[in-house]
């Protein structure tokens, strides 16, 4: 079985649900982390990491990955719905 490839993103927002903090470093699975960053969640992007572990940002494990892969799908489809509609009351 393969080893499943963990990752860091320096936090953007609070989220409740998943127990992280902005300005916070989570941690879990890369495809968990990659979903949070394509929902706005996190930024994943070196140099975020890299500030925020300067900072002594502390660092959150996400103890739920298939929670938190859940809520970052959500987040993309409200994007996605709320974009869709964006555009549709402007072709009105």
């Amino acid at each position: 079985m393969a080893k499943i490839q963990s990752a860091r993103a320096r936090v953007l927002a609070d989220h409740v649900g998943l127990g992280i903090k902005c300005g916070q470093l989570a941690e879990g699975p890369e495809t968990v982390i990659k979903a949070l960053a394509a929902a706005g969640v996190v930024d994943n992007h070196e140099d975020a990491v890299a500030y925020a572990s300067s900072k002594g940002a502390p660092v959150v494990v996400l103890e739920d990955p298939a929670a938190a892969a859940e809520v970052a799908a959500a987040i993309s489809e409200e994007k996605q719905a709320d974009a869709a509609d964006g555009s549709q009351a402007a072709a009105s």
